[in-house]
């Protein structure tokens, strides 16, 4: 799973809404301000309260169980007898904004192309001091993980020049989460607990470097110049161990990472990182 989600994070994919209760915990959200009804624009509603898994990135609906009652309220948009449907519920954060009670209006009034949409706001203060009370959520994310890692692992004091930087929300988690894991393996292995700082720069020394070093002698980071080397860190990291469960064999990171480059020379038009990877694990097949 933590895999699918890295690969999915790499590949910018957003197939589904944000989930408030996950944003709220990782953001430390409290203590939300009600600002009225005002209204909205459609396109700054990101997630979703509880029902985020029951609709896609586009609030269209994931189950077809939602049907009939997306279809009562579409029939209340479109009489021009009806008296409407009461303002939804939101919760906003930067400037995006979360649906608290109305997430099939909100999907029928996409489908219907309209802009805006009547709400009833709550705002959250903002969370990432120094930064625009407007930033976007993935900034806001970006940056919040950003800090929580720096703090937790030191490394701008151990590594001053790691140069440790994601595009996409996630990435910061995926790596705390390895280097807890690489504690637990050297401790295991030493036979007695192995101190955080320890696994911190044994982790940076002898696993993200040789990585970074493998994808730059591959020269697959000139293939995708949005991105920074540590995305594809947790890319490679995570495809590295879906290859050798896939296949049960040995894959080198250098190997895989000289390989995908390699392969780009052929026909094949490559024009998303979705499809390189669909590709490329063809390609092994």
């Amino acid at each position: 799973m933590r895999q699918a989600q890295a690969l999915h994070s790499l590949e910018g994919c957003h197939e589904e809404l944000l989930d408030f209760t996950d944003v709220s915990q990782r953001l430390n959200l409290m203590h939300a301000i009600y600002r009225g009804l005002q209204d909205v624009p459609l396109d700054h509603i990101v997630g979703s309260v509880g029902r985020y898994l029951d609709f896609t990135s586009a609030f269209l609906p994931s189950d077809n169980s939602l049907r009939e009652r997306w279809e009562r309220i579409a029939a209340l948009y479109l009489d021009p007898g009806s008296t409407g449907v009461p303002p939804i519920e939101l919760y906003k954060v930067g400037n995006a904004y979360f649906v608290k009670d109305g997430n099939h209006r909100v999907s029928v009034a996409r489908q219907l192309e309209l802009e805006d949409i009547e709400a009833y706001v709550w705002e959250y203060p903002p969370p990432v001091a120094g930064l625009d009370p407007d930033t976007d959520i993935d900034t806001l994310l970006l940056e919040v993980g950003r800090r929580q890692f720096l703090e937790q692992t030191g490394l701008d004091r151990l590594r001053p020049n790691h140069g440790i930087r994601f595009t996409e929300p996630g990435g910061y988690q995926a790596v705390l989460r390895e280097i807890d894991d690489y504690q637990l393996a050297l401790s295991q292995i030493d036979g007695v607990e192995v101190s955080y700082e320890r696994a911190v720069l044994d982790w940076y020394d002898l696993l993200y470097e040789t990585t970074i070093q493998a994808l730059d002698e591959s020269g697959v980071m000139q293939l995708f110049p949005e991105r920074t080397i540590a995305d594809f860190y947790v890319w490679v990291r995570a495809y590295h161990a879906q290859l050798q469960e896939r296949y049960q064999r040995r894959v080198t990171l250098h190997d895989a990472a000289r390989d995908f480059r390699r392969r780009q020379h052929v026909a094949l038009p490559v024009r998303t990182l979705r499809g390189v990877i669909r590709w490329f694990v063809q390609q092994l097949a």
